[in-house]
């Protein structure tokens, strides 16, 4: 069946259980039936010696059933009720409080049911089949016999609900044709019925920068919720913080950084990060911290090789010949090795006239998106000698995603061993569950859509409102071409500025599987900045030299990762029939490739699905449905 809307929001239990039911129909002879879930409809009401006034009633599902009629389903979940006298009494789970109805749900499903029909047939000025069933999804009503006022056919319990339901539905349809009449609406009728009578289509929104800023004021206070975390602890000189994207451990990082300034004066700070983009965003807001404080922002990768080839150039080629991992390992161990040796430590201060403790001995370490560097091997004994106090009595701060993010090595392959929790002592752990970054709708779909998670929530959703989740399918690479420059012609047209939006693929743009070059981009935004560039060393600062904002950024999912965009257009979610590799390590996971890139947009998401994946999302958007929200 077909369901307008395709989602149900409500927490009505029963009418999420007959949704799902109807949804779910495996009857092929209803696959074209239109399911409208809460339907308003008008009610005129006339009283003596007053104006007549209307108010909306709500029916909770009416079907329309092309070629035979209409049917009104009428849901209540009761636990406990009684009808006395024509007198309906429902009693409350606690059994006290007793609420009267004199219109009982039998009663109410015929009168929405006639409602609804003369609507039509005066919108229409034609006349059709119709009937009715009131459905309740936990109890039976075995005691009930047919009678004046209405018929057991009428009702389905619980007992029917859960053994017959879809037979009994369908059913209905026989009594449609026995009540006489004919469905014989035209083509038109019935687009004009789709349209513009049962639930018409329509667009009035607020313009997309609207949006956008209302958008990110919500989620920076949300932001500001969570670093009040750490206001609430007796702050640790050690803290691990861990939380999947979107959670503010960034936003964390850079807090405690200005309050060990504050609180203890700290004179020399390593900021460290697994990524570069995230690395050069933190720089820039880090800049203005006291000049008494000398803050070391960069690279693991770029700080342990500058490291290395400080302490032992004539090593460079043979590092180069490794793996990605390979080379690190190497580089840390040979690091190791070197710190280690007072004499090689006085005879290279000797030679370079730098002393060690200057530039290689920290106050403070902190270290983001570590997930991506502690498996290296003697990861841990290279931080420690370049802690001051080391690891037992330093002061650290060490954060990451230890399970869902790790876009180096396969986090499966990775031993319990070496996680952060397991060889840190006296560490205090800050567990962040909930999700400051995104609108609502992207941090409800986001796990799901990537394939990550099937049954539940990585995170406690955000509240804000503000934003949406927009999927297209495309069939050939031309379409989709087509697809993405109708979306820059809509945000153009908006009024929307080329720094709110990231264009994200699996793939380089000089890859062939990347289509963007081909795409038409300079009508609406003058042309793409490419952060994968090395030479790219601050967005705001890159972006804001093209007038009137006018370019827009592009980006690889595995390079934009702790980063985020008020706008993301992803595309190529899940489309990674080849290798995908990052920084020529091991293969990475397409559904945590897709979970990253998704989850970096702040307010609006654009999917360019292939059309392959069409079935696939339609049942994940069913899973989403059935998901509780928290």
């Amino acid at each position: 069946m077909i369901m307008i809307p395709p989602e149900i929001n409500k927490d009505n239990i029963g009418e999420k259980k007959v949704f799902i039911k109807l949804r779910d129909d495996p009857n092929p002879d209803t696959k074209d039936w239109v399911v409208y879930h809460s339907l308003n409809y008008p009610v005129s009401i006339k009283k003596k010696n007053k104006k007549s006034f209307t108010y909306f009633g709500e029916a909770d599902f009416v079907i329309l059933v092309p070629g035979k009629g209409i049917i009104n389903l009428e849901v209540k979940g009761w636990k406990r009720f009684s009808c006395n006298d024509g007198v309906w009494k429902i009693i409350k789970q606690d059994g006290t409080e007793v609420i009267d109805k004199k219109q009982g749900p039998l009663k109410q499903a015929k009168d929405s049911m006639y409602t609804i029909k003369e609507y039509i047939k005066k919108k229409l000025n034609k006349s059709f089949p119709q009937s009715w069933l009131v459905i309740f999804t936990q109890c039976n009503f075995d005691n009930v016999k047919d009678n004046i006022e209405y018929s057991a056919d009428n009702i389905i319990d619980a007992d029917a609900f859960d053994k017959d339901f879809h037979n009994r539905v369908f059913n209905v349809t026989k009594r449609l044709k026995e009540g006489g009449g004919s469905f014989n609406l035209s083509s038109q009728d019935l687009r004009t019925l789709k349209s513009k009578i049962m639930r018409p289509n329509f667009e009035i929104f607020v313009k997309t920068p609207t949006i956008l800023k209302e958008s990110m004021n919500e989620l920076h206070e949300f932001t500001n919720e969570q670093i009040e975390i750490l206001d609430h602890i007796d702050y640790n000189s050690k803290l691990l913080v861990t939380g999947t994207q979107g959670t503010g451990k960034t936003a964390i990082a850079e807090e405690v950084i200005k309050r060990e300034i504050q609180k203890r004066n700290i004179k020399k700070i390593l900021f460290l990060n697994s990524n570069r983009l995230a690395k050069e965003e933190t720089t820039h807001k880090l800049k203005n911290i006291e000049n008494s404080t000398k803050l070391t922002c960069n690279t693991f990768n770029k700080f342990l090789r500058d490291l290395f080839m400080e302490i032992n150039p004539s090593q460079a080629l043979n590092v180069n010949s490794l793996s990605f991992i390979e080379q690190h390992n190497f580089m840390i161990k040979e690091c190791i090795k070197f710190l280690k040796d007072k004499i090689a430590l006085e005879e290279w201060k000797k030679a370079t006239l730098v002393d060690f403790s200057e530039k290689y001995k920290f106050d403070l370490i902190v270290f983001d998106e570590m997930q991506n560097c502690y498996f290296y091997d003697k990861f841990y004994e290279l931080i420690d000698l370049l802690l001051n106090g080391g690891l037992i009595n330093g002061r650290y701060c060490f954060l990451g995603d230890f399970y869902l993010q790790n876009l180096v090595s396969d986090s499966t392959t990775i031993s319990k061993e070496k996680h952060p929790r397991n060889n840190l002592l006296d560490t205090r752990e800050i567990n962040l569950f909930k999700n400051v970054r995104n609108a609502k709708s992207i941090s409800r779909q986001a796990p799901i859509l990537s394939g990550l998670f099937k049954e539940k929530f990585p995170y406690v959703l955000a509240k804000s409102e503000h934003g949406n989740v927009i999927s297209f399918f495309s069939k050939s690479r031309s379409e989709k071409i087509e697809k993405l420059e109708n979306i820059l012609k809509k945000l153009k047209s908006d009024e929307v500025e080329g720094n709110d939006i990231v264009l994200i693929s699996n793939y380089r743009l000089n890859n062939h599987r990347n289509f963007i070059s081909e795409a038409k981009i300079s009508n609406y935004y003058n042309h793409i900045i490419d952060l994968t560039d090395q030479n790219i060393r601050n967005l705001n600062k890159n972006i804001k030299k093209e007038k009137n904002n006018s370019s827009i950024y592009f980006s690889t999912t595995s390079a934009f990762q702790g980063m985020e965009s008020k706008i993301v257009i992803y595309i190529d979610p899940l489309e990674t029939t080849d290798n995908i590799m990052f920084s020529d390590t091991n293969v990475l996971r397409p559904e945590m490739l897709a979970f990253n890139a998704m989850g970096r947009a702040n307010t609006l998401l654009y999917l360019l699905w292939n059309s392959s994946f069409e079935k696939y999302y339609n049942e994940r958007i069913k899973i989403i449905g059935n998901l509780s929200v928290n």
